[in-house]
């Protein structure tokens, strides 16, 4: 299902626990999937993400995967075919998403047999999903759409990812355990203290935190009913340490499978064929000095191989990063990373691949009457005010930048879901 939360608060993943105590009568085979789309575009919410389950009889090994009204919730390994009326499932779930689905959403649930093509998640993640590829993939599943219906395009692209896709950075998935609050909550300030969060974050595998300045980043800002989403690489990392975190504790949690933090939704392309609301991962040399507008934000331009242009941007939320975008020069090559928007390219990181070098011009050079020279104009010799005397210009001195090589972002708390931290790139 998708798309049930608005501006004003709810929480899609949240709704996802009422539907798991509704079909309390199954089991849950494997880890509910949290899933990001395109982050690019117009209409999504906050995260534009989409949740999907696997529901029918559990066989084998099953592990708890979270809490909900102080019952444990198990996942199974592996489920045995039953049968299930598809309609009366689809009218179970109606119910749950029209009692807690805000009024200005456009909620959708698809019940299927089967995954849907993978290539339907492709699309939604890294495109705009068309109404006849919807149709297509939609053919012999069971869907409603509510108030325009637009989350049912969300809800079929969750369940066409199989979380064991292959992308350019070899992360096929990873994983989240999400705490909710008291619904008395809701709304109000979280008292999660810094101590707790940096305890958590300095665990292996675990990710997106805590900002280098302290800003506690895995705290939303918007009033839903999340306390906090706990991220890493290996689930059993989470699950064994959340409780650190404090001193407000969850009254509900749930461990999802994701695509977050893969990078899915980058497309490697030449700049000729980017078009407005592409994300995209190319690789070029500075063309323009970076420069400064008002409210901090920075613009510079950029060719690829073939000398094709954009402007790129990196806007203040980026903080410390906007100071490395600075340091650019002419010449240097990069691989930028961000979403196309108004013809700009949104930066999400970078990667410096090489730097030209640095020159800065030396000091004005000292007359024989010892007065300090002065610079006729650009390019052009030095002449000494008090005698005359006229010297050449002396040579730029050269210097190393303080850039190293490597990859740049953002701090956490401005992070795209499904941006790869430049911490689990490094092998890139």
């Amino acid at each position: 299902m998708d798309d049930t939360d608005s501006v004003e608060g709810g929480c899609t993943t949240w709704l996802a626990t009422e539907v798991i105590k509704e079909l309390s009568d199954f089991d849950l085979i494997g880890c509910p999937r949290l899933v990001r789309l395109n982050p690019n575009v117009p209409w999504k919410t906050r995260g534009n993400g989409a949740v999907s389950f696997t529901f029918g009889k559990g066989k084998g090994n099953k592990k708890k995967i979270g809490e909900i009204d102080g019952s444990n919730i198990f996942s199974f390994e592996n489920g045995v075919s039953i049968d299930y009326n598809g309609r009366e499932i689809l009218e179970r779930i109606k119910a749950v998403v029209l009692q807690h689905s805000h009024p200005d959403s456009e909620p959708g649930i698809v019940v299927s047999d089967v995954f849907l093509p993978e290539g339907l998640y492709w699309q939604g993640v890294a495109d705009i999903v068309t109404e006849d590829i919807l149709s297509d993939a939609l053919h012999g599943t069971i869907f409603l759409g509510f108030r325009g219906s637009r989350g049912v395009c969300g809800a079929a692209c969750s369940l066409a990812w199989s979380g064991t896709s292959h992308n350019m950075n070899e992360i096929p998935h990873t994983w989240e355990l999400i705490g909710y609050r008291e619904e008395s909550n809701w709304g109000g300030n979280r008292d999660i203290s810094t101590d707790s969060v940096n305890k958590v974050s300095d665990l292996e595998g675990v990710f997106s935190c805590i900002d280098s300045d302290g800003k506690i980043a895995m705290v939303p800002n918007s009033p839903c009913p999340v306390l906090w989403g706990f991220r890493g690489t290996e689930d059993s990392v989470l699950i064994d340490n959340f409780h650190n975190l404090g001193p407000e504790k969850p009254v509900r949690w749930l461990l999802y499978r994701t695509n977050q933090a893969t990078d899915d939704h980058l497309r490697s392309k030449e700049i000729l064929n980017v078009k407005e609301g592409d994300c995209i991962r190319v690789e070029v040399a500075v063309s323009s000095v970076p420069e400064t507008i008002e409210g901090g934000h920075r613009f510079f331009s950029v060719k690829d191989s073939f000398g094709e242009m954009i402007k790129c941007a990196a806007f203040e939320p980026s903080k410390d990063f906007r100071h490395i975008i600075d340091k650019l020069e002419v010449g240097d090559k990069l691989i930028v990373c961000g979403s196309v928007n108004n013809d700009t390219l949104n930066l999400e990181k970078i990667k410096i691949l090489d730097l030209v070098t640095r020159y800065s011009k030396p000091p004005n050079p000292i007359c024989e009457c010892g007065k300090r020279t002065h610079s006729s104009g650009k390019n052009s010799y030095y002449r000494c005010k008090a005698c005359g005397k006229k010297y050449s210009r002396p040579e730029l001195i050269a210097f190393e930048s303080e850039l190293e090589l490597g990859w740049y972002e953002p701090p956490a708390s401005s992070r795209r879901h499904l941006s790869t931290p430049a911490s689990m790139m490094l092998k890139l």
